[in-house]
């Protein structure tokens, strides 16, 4: 625990705005599989000790244990108490966060918090490429149940950096912990250290065809899909109205973008008053878009 202790002596202030970061990319991770009922403030860095611990995170706990990989390398671990967690498995799955209290995580509260751990993973290495620039690949490895938060080191090991803050899910009063190896923290450090050091490169001026003015104001189909499935021919003409169709994809997933049938990118689902918009999140450049159509 020394050497977690000495690290943030040094270094609390360059990890701050990385470890801002990486909450906030759980935090949006989970609000968006959760409907948005999932608040939390800034969250706050220590050493990793039980007396550390948020008032608000009390056990029994539920830990989403994850691995990162590349420059950045390590372990992490998403860690709420039960309570939280089989909240955030029933937002998930479309319910209402359940009344009666459990000590543990059913089957299918575990695998619903197992993918909200999973996603959070997801997040937190776009958020440490993005920050960075580095190659930084994470995934989760585990789900753990530890029954108290005199176990909890057993999960997140002796030398870990805690960042954490309280807030609400569902309107409930709780708090949010990534417990970071002392190690990954490190490193991140680092990679910052080289970012900051690292000569901007000037931007390349985009080059596009030279006979592409000839198009440009031509107007294409523009379309977002929703979703895709088979039907037999029969199945078609068996529907009628009122009728729900279901289809194999998450509300959460991102949508296709299309332009002239060809994909360009994808995006997620906002709501502009009573209408609907695409926000992108994946788009190639002006050029990379031509080649495609």
């Amino acid at each position: 625990m020394s050497e977690t202790k000495d690290f943030l002596k040094e270094s609390s202030k360059a990890l701050q705005p990385i470890a801002a970061e990486m909450f906030k990319a759980v935090v949006n991770s989970l609000g968006k599989l959760c409907g948005g009922a999932v608040a939390f403030g800034e969250p706050a860095i220590t050493a990793g000790t039980k007396e550390s611990l948020p008032q608000a995170l009390t056990g029994p706990l539920a830990a989403a244990v994850c691995e990162s990989t590349g420059e950045i390398a390590g372990q992490f671990t998403l860690v709420v108490d039960v309570s939280t967690a089989r909240a955030l498995a029933a937002l998930m799955l479309g319910g209402e966060p359940p009344e009666e209290s459990a000590e543990t995580l059913g089957q299918d509260e575990s695998d619903a918090f197992r993918e909200l751990g999973a996603n959070a993973a997801s997040a937190v290495g776009s958020a440490l490429r993005a920050t960075l620039s580095c190659e930084a690949s994470v995934a989760i490895k585990t789900i753990e149940t530890p029954e108290s938060e005199d176990k909890l080191e057993d999960v997140t090991g002796k030398n870990a950096v805690f960042i954490s803050a309280e807030g609400a899910v569902a309107e409930r009063k709780t708090a949010i912990l990534l417990a970071c190896e002392t190690e990954m923290c490190r490193a991140a450090v680092a990679a910052a250290a080289r970012a900051e050091m690292a000569p901007e490169e000037p931007e390349k001026e985009e080059k596009l065809p030279e006979n592409l003015s000839r198009i440009l104001k031509i107007r294409v189909p523009v379309i977002v899909v929703l979703a895709e499935k088979m039907l037999t021919f029969q199945e078609v003409l068996n529907i009628n109205e009122g009728m729900v169709l279901e289809f194999e994809k998450n509300s959460s997933e991102p949508l296709d973008l299309l332009v002239n049938d060809r994909k360009v990118g994808t995006g997620y689902v906002v709501k502009i008053g009573e209408r609907f918009g695409l926000k992108i999140g994946e788009i190639g450049n002006a050029r990379e878009i031509v080649e495609k159509l």
